[in-house]
C-alpha cells in the first residue's frame, strides 16, 4: 500500500507541533490523535482516543483498535515528550524516571508496536532534540533520554527494512510550543535562545510538522534511520557576522 494513503497515528498529538502536523495532513488521510488527556483536543477535527503511552501495551492496543477499525497504518508519529533543564546532579530521581518514561519508553511503546501491527511497511517518526547530538549545559537528562531515541530508531531501520517499514527522527532545536512555555514567556531568556540558532530565531510548529508530514509521505520512501535536525543550524553551525 502507497505511503500516502492508509491510517496515521499521531501520539502526543494535543501539543502545537501535532496540530500543524494534523492541519498538514488534512483530510485525504484518516488520522488518530491519541494522548493521556483527550479533553486537550478541543479543535482538532480527527478521532480522538485515549492513550498513556508510557504504558507500552497501551500502544500496543492502540494500533491494533486502530488497524481494525480504519484498516493499514501506514504513518505512526510520537510525540510524547518532556523538557528537562537541570544539571545532573539538581535532577531527583522522580524526575528522572519520569524523563525517561515520558521520553525513551513511549519512543520504544512506539517501534514495539510498529513491529507487531505495520505488517506491510509505512513510516515511523520519533522526536529527538538538538541536545541529543549537541553539547548544552543542563540538558543531561533530556540529552540521555533522546540519545536513546536516535539509536532506538536506527536499530528498528535496520531490523525492520526488510518489510518496507522506515523509522526517522526530527531533532528540533527550541520551538515555540505550549511545551515550551517557561523559556519563551521570558523575553531576556527567548532573545538568548534567538542569538544561539544561527538563522536568528526559534521555530514554529509548522517548521517542524512540515518535516515530518516529509517523512511520513511517498517522497521519502528511500529514507530510514535518518536524524534529521530542524534547528534553524545550531546542531551544525554556529553563528558569525557577514
Amino acid at each position: 500500500m502507497p505511503q500516502d494513503d492508509g491510517c496515521v497515528i499521531v501520539i502526543g498529538g494535543a501539543g502545537g507541533v501535532g496540530k500543524a502536523l494534523i492541519e498538514r495532513l488534512g483530510t485525504d488521510r484518516t488520522v488518530v490523535v491519541a494522548s493521556r488527556n483527550p479533553s486537550s483536543h478541543e479543535g482538532i477535527t480527527a478521532e480522538s482516543v485515549e492513550c498513556d503511552a508510557r504504558e507500552i501495551s497501551a500502544v500496543d492496543r492502540l494500533l491494533e483498535e486502530a488497524s481494525a477499525k480504519h484498516g493499514t497504518v501506514t504513518g505512526l508519529v510520537n510525540l510524547a515528550g518532556s523538557i528537562l533543564l537541570k544539571p545532573a546532579h539538581l535532577v531527583s530521581e522522580e524526575e528522572w524516571d519520569e524523563t525517561i518514561a515520558t521520553n525513551l519508553t513511549t519512543a520504544f511503546a512506539t517501534v514495539r508496536a510498529a513491529g507487531r501491527h505495520m505488517k506491510e511497511g509505512g513510516s515511523v517518526v520519533l522526536v529527538s532534540t538538538v541536545a541529543a547530538g549537541t553539547g548544552l549545559p543542563n540538558h543531561e537528562a533530556i540529552a540521555a533520554a533522546k540519545s536513546g531515541i536516535e539509536g532506538l530508531a536506527r536499530s528498528a531501520a535496520a531490523t525492520y527494512a526488510g518489510r518496507g517499514l522506515r523509522f526517522n527522527v526530527v531533532a528540533p532545536g527550541l520551538v515555540d510550543t505550549p511545551l515550551a512555555s517557561r523559556i519563551t514567556s521570558s523575553e531576556r531568556t527567548l532573545e538568548h535562545s534567538r542569538k544561539m540558532h544561527p538563522l536568528g530565531r526559534i521555530g514554529v510548529p509548522g517548521d517542524v510538522a512540515a518535516a515530518i508530514n516529509f517523512l511520513l509521505g511517498q517522497q521519502s520512501d528511500w529514507i530510514t534511520g535518518q536524524v534529521l535536525g530542524i534547528d534553524g543550524g545550531l546542531g551544525a553551525t554556529r553563528a558569525g557576522a557577514v
